[in-house]
């Protein structure tokens, strides 16, 4: 019968010495015999074959417990990116609804004419009018300044802003902001945007109708 000295055997292991021995003693590995003369360790073909098949069991659990580990790298990484995520998505949509209602303030005064933004929290919608003629109570869409069409916001279905939604509108409890020809509001107020347990608040001004977002 062939014995092994504990380097052979590591080199049929595939692993160091000092991780032999240290398998050893942690009882991964079973004891080695001694020679009963100088105490040297000594291994027989059919230890290193054990030896062997509990290494194929081990890299077996030691790559579950990796992927374990780098499913779970991922996922901090992953979680606080999707939080930014979020947050700066609400916070692109409370900056298009105050561009938007300053855009339709500054129409009232270059035209003299009354315009308001209708809200509709049920919906998530709202849209931008004004007065045309001027003292008809006859109401038209606004036109977006860059693509033309209706100046009107779906958080429903727009691509850029879908999920956001429309918590608080109120303008002295009404859901309809009012500028007259001079720029002036009817009455001030804010909306309340939210999207994944954050929120944003868009407050108009009584009397100037300065917009701010908190």
């Amino acid at each position: 019968m062939k014995i092994y000295r504990p380097a052979q055997v590591a080199g049929k292991l595939g692993i160091s010495k000092q991780t032999l021995l240290r398998y050893e003693k942690q009882g991964i590995f079973p004891r080695s015999r001694r020679n009963h003369i100088n105490s040297w360790r000594e291994y027989t073909g059919e230890d290193v074959k054990k030896m062997r098949d509990v290494l194929s069991r081990g890299f077996t659990i030691i790559e579950a417990v990796m992927i374990i580990v780098i499913v779970a790298i991922m996922a901090l990484v992953a979680v606080p990116r999707i939080a930014s995520f979020h947050v700066v998505k609400l916070a692109g949509a409370a900056k298009k609804l105050s561009t938007d209602i300053q855009y339709v303030q500054q129409i009232a005064v270059s035209r003299h004419t009354s315009t308001r933004v209708i809200f509709s929290s049920g919906n998530e919608t709202y849209a931008a009018y004004e007065e045309y003629p001027q003292g008809n109570n006859t109401w038209q869409y606004l036109r977006d300044p860059f693509t033309q069409a209706p100046l009107v916001m779906d958080y429903r279905n727009d691509p850029q802003y879908r999920g956001v939604n429309i918590s608080v509108v109120n303008f002295n409890s009404s859901s309809i902001l009012v500028f007259d020809w001079l720029g002036a509001v009817s009455a001030g107020g804010y909306v309340n945007l939210s999207y994944q347990d954050n929120g944003k608040t868009v407050i108009v001004s009584p009397n100037t109708g300065k917009v701010r977002v908190q």
